[in-house]
């Protein structure tokens, strides 16, 4: 018998409704609609367009409605982690929700770390300090006496609010609300002793609920309230083997490497080196660090056709291949390559700033971003063996920037194990796997997994390492020059 769910999809620059269809042990993916999604700039507030994302969810479940009426299921939604809307006390959305690249979190760390020191505000949370976290917004809001802030009944993260516009119901997610940096993930709750000595409210938050919480219903389908961060659902959807031991990495524009773990590392070890403890499906813990991940590239390729380069994909990978190996790195997780501009000057300063010299032509860019990107894994690979006591068998990558093969044998040599990657479309498959645990219709976590090893196959590639020695002298000078003790 078929059975069909929905998965509403969101990252930070498209989204889409899918239809995941259940047939034979096999599921298979159609993707109703795809839209636009970014941010929007308005007297130097970066927003999203919350009712653009909701005119086009709802039009994609409609599509779905149309071609598979009664038959559907159920539906969840996923989303990028940290941001939110308001509520107010009449149940009403107060302002469109802020972009969290926006530069209202600019200065909050000092303002934060002045009442709380960074040390305790990491015992409490386990979460990699990010100035956009959800912490550092509501410390921006409570600083600037927000009329917004002061007037509101509710906070509800992304997916949460989604949801509950969907549904009329309220909850907050366990594995979205632990992005936030005020989720204890030891207590299983919020911080809220945390809030209270930084002087930010606690009364917002909506109860706490597991993946596989129905939330309500929306024009007659059963609306889960699933792994509502689209990291969660990732790594809900990478296809390992039973007493398998690999590392994880969801790639898109960013990349979280990382592990899953039963229980929240928070030490000395993981606080200098950076790592995050964010909560996965069935309460496991996403130990991982959240770093660069296709951002730059995206930038290389806007700022090259708008000299009127117009590369495509395929051109920019020809010009990494053609170049010199191993002569120029940066960190691509380095402050001047966070925000929108002429990335491919800002790699060329870098380079000469720190005494490289400087690349001049654009394969020699590329080169440089590429192999700089794999020696940046490779350092947060052996970091997390080493923060987390585990030795790791490999390294599997899932997302859309699974596809870049040449980065792909890239991390295979700096790391020295084997790269498999696949699926491509981890989130909504993940997103669609929890579904089907909360209906009943699969048993387990790990039937999921089996399933989805079984329908991605052809997905599948392993690359394994070549030249490690070289790689691994390229990764010291790399750490010389990008990460000086």
């Amino acid at each position: 018998m078929k059975k069909h769910y929905l998965a509403v999809d969101l990252g930070a620059s498209s989204g889409r409704v899918i239809v995941g269809t259940l047939e034979d042990g096999q599921l298979s993916l159609e993707q109703m609609n795809r839209f636009w999604n970014g941010p929007n700039e308005i007297n130097g507030t970066l927003y999203w367009d919350f009712i653009h994302l909701l005119r086009n969810i709802k039009e994609g479940i409609s599509l779905a409605q149309q071609k598979y009426g009664d038959s559907i299921s159920s539906m969840g939604v996923d989303t990028w982690g940290v941001d939110f809307g308001l509520i107010d006390d009449d149940g009403q959305l107060i302002g469109n929700p802020v972009n969290y690249r926006d530069s209202r979190t600019e200065g909050m760390f000092e303002k934060v770390f002045s009442r709380v020191p960074k040390e305790k505000v990491y015992e409490k949370t386990g979460i990699q300090f990010m100035e956009l976290n959800t912490l550092y917004q509501l410390m921006a809001l409570s600083e600037s006496d927000s009329a917004q802030y002061k007037m509101a009944a509710k906070l509800l993260f992304t997916p949460d609010l989604l949801g509950y516009c969907l549904t009329g119901n309220m909850a907050a997610e366990r594995t979205i609300a632990s992005t936030s940096q005020f989720y204890n993930p030891e207590t299983h709750d919020w911080a809220y002793d945390l809030l209270e000595e930084l002087g930010i409210r606690s009364d917002l938050f909506a109860d706490l609920v597991d993946p596989g919480t129905q939330l309500g219903e929306y024009k007659g389908i059963p609306v889960v309230s699933v792994c509502g961060h689209d990291t969660a659902c990732a790594y809900a959807a990478v296809p390992t083997l039973p007493g398998e031991k690999s590392a994880f990495m969801s790639s898109g524009t960013w990349s979280l490497l990382g592990a899953e773990l039963a229980e929240p590392v928070i030490s000395e070890a993981s606080l200098a080196a950076d790592f995050t403890n964010e909560v996965g499906l069935g309460r496991t813990i996403r130990f991982l660090k959240n770093m660069c991940g296709s951002w730059i590239l995206q930038e290389l390729k806007r700022c090259w056709n708008e000299q009127g380069c117009n590369y495509a994909w395929p051109e920019m990978d020809a010009l990494n291949e053609a170049a010199k190996p191993l002569q120029y790195f940066i960190d691509p997780s380095a402050e001047e390559f966070y925000t929108p501009g002429d990335m491919p000057t800002r790699i060329q300063d870098y380079c000469e700033k720190t005494g490289q010299g400087r690349p001049e032509d654009h394969g020699a860019i590329m080169r440089c971003y590429y192999e700089s990107m794999a020696l940046l894994y490779a350092d947060a690979f052996q970091g997390l063996e080493k923060v987390s006591g585990t030795q790791l068998d490999a390294l599997r990558i899932v997302g859309g920037g699974s596809q870049n093969f040449a980065l792909d044998q890239y991390v295979a040599n700096a790391i020295g194990r084997p790269v498999i990657i696949g699926p491509i479309e981890a989130t909504a498959i993940g997103n669609l796997t929890t579904q089907m645990l909360a209906m009943g219709d699969i048993e387990s976590h790990d039937e999921g997994r089996a399933i989805i090893r079984e329908s991605f196959a052809n997905e599948s590639q392993t690359f394994e390492p070549q030249d490690t020695a070289v790689w691994q002298e390229a990764l010291a000078t790399w750490r010389k020059i990008c990460k000086p003790a």
